[in-house]
């Protein structure tokens, strides 16, 4: 081969091989623009710190449990269909020294004797009193009935004012007693009077509540009994006393409250509650009750709860809290009752505030200014006989 054809070829070899090279550098930038591209056009997930919420927590009840509890409402609109309460047990075997008991068979509900226990306990303590009588508790349907038709053949009337109606009264619950005195001779109606008002300024600490007063009579529509308490727990039984409203207006004054804005209340330094109103669920026979998440952590060790029937159309649920709301407010205790209604104090409470049970005195002269009922109302409560409610 020539000089001139050798010069062609390395010539040709060299073209080739700088074409080469040109198609892969051009070959590797496009790679590299379309990785860039590639990378830029990825769709981007934007990453939020999670939020943790406290999980929705229930329970269950049977809808026929709206018939049970220590709230429940008993009275002319309200009927007491529930009798099957296991805590019926007889008084006498089950009180302390400190008063007496009419009957040796008379029976009540095993808490509400222990609550008069404790205060009759104390009452003794204070006073060295203990003539107070235990004069009538639980009745069954039977034996309210033959009283009311009893009282409708010696009046002649159609609808007795006395005795309430066969499956309306309080005593069906067992949650009720009326107290007189034992005298020796007249046992008179236990009365808001003398040292005996330590009674009445002192009976909400111990869950009682005085059920018929002369200021809430156009509430319950029943007449004023000095004599007649009702159980409901410390905790109602001490808003109502500050309040000074009827059961009636409570409970009313509750519907307002359900679980995502409860109502919570200082019951002393050192116990918190909340407390709301759950409907029953009219589709089912059962309601789900939803509670705080707290109230099952640790065997719900940390926040007990209750759950009371009305009587009516729903639960009412009341929970120990460890702390208030820092924007808690108490001026509903003296505002308020059912419907934005003002309440004044009623004739048998004052408007002293109340502590806990733990050995405090619940407004020591409650009592001392405190109206009587009128005369009328003292002659009617002599004893079992006289008093229907």
């Amino acid at each position: 081969m020539n000089k001139r054809a050798m010069t062609g070829f390395s010539s040709a070899i060299m073209l080739a091989f700088s074409l080469m090279l040109t198609s892969c550098s051009g070959s590797q930038s496009d790679a590299g623009e379309n990785s860039e591209t590639a990378e830029t056009e990825a769709p981007v997930t934007e990453v939020t710190e999670a939020v943790t919420e406290v999980p929705s927590v229930y329970v269950e009840v049977q809808n026929s449990d709206i018939h049970r509890g220590d709230l429940i409402l008993v009275n002319r609109d309200n009927e007491y269909s529930d009798g099957s309460n296991p805590n019926i047990v007889n008084i006498y075997e089950n009180k302390s020294d400190s008063y007496k008991v009419d009957r040796s068979y008379m029976q009540l509900d095993k808490t509400m004797i222990e609550a008069i226990n404790s205060m009759l306990d104390d009452f003794a303590a204070k006073t060295g009193i203990t003539n107070i009588l235990c004069n009538s508790g639980y009745r069954s349907y039977d034996e309210q009935k033959q009283m009311y038709d009893e009282d409708l053949e010696n009046t002649g009337l159609l609808e007795s004012d006395l005795v309430a109606p066969p499956g309306h009264s309080e005593h069906h619950t067992g949650l009720a007693m009326d107290f007189a005195i034992d005298d020796g001779y007249e046992y008179p109606a236990l009365r808001n009077e003398g040292e005996y008002s330590w009674i009445y300024s002192n009976a909400a600490k111990y869950g009682l509540i005085l059920r018929y007063t002369e200021q809430n009579k156009h509430i319950t529509k029943y007449r004023a009994e000095s004599w007649h308490f009702r159980y409901v727990g410390p905790v109602h039984a001490s808003m109502i006393y500050r309040m000074g409203v009827a059961l009636e207006q409570y409970e009313g004054f509750i519907k307002d409250f359900q679980y995502d804005n409860p109502l919570e209340y200082k019951y002393s330094d050192t116990e918190f509650y909340r407390i709301y109103y759950v409907p029953m669920d009219m589709t089912s026979e059962k309601t789900s009750i939803p509670i705080p998440y707290e109230c099952l952590n640790n065997n719900g060790a940390e926040w007990p709860y209750t759950v009371s029937g009305n009587n009516s159309d729903g639960f009412i649920v009341t929970v120990k809290i460890p702390e208030l709301s820092p924007d808690y407010d108490e001026t509903f205790l003296y505002m308020f009752g059912a419907g934005g209604e003002t309440v004044m104090p009623s004739d048998d409470y004052s408007s002293e505030d109340i502590s806990s049970s733990e050995g405090e005195t619940i407004g020591e002269n409650a009592g001392e200014d405190s109206q009587d009922e009128s005369g009328e109302a003292e002659n009617e409560a002599g004893n079992d006989e006289d008093t229907g409610w």
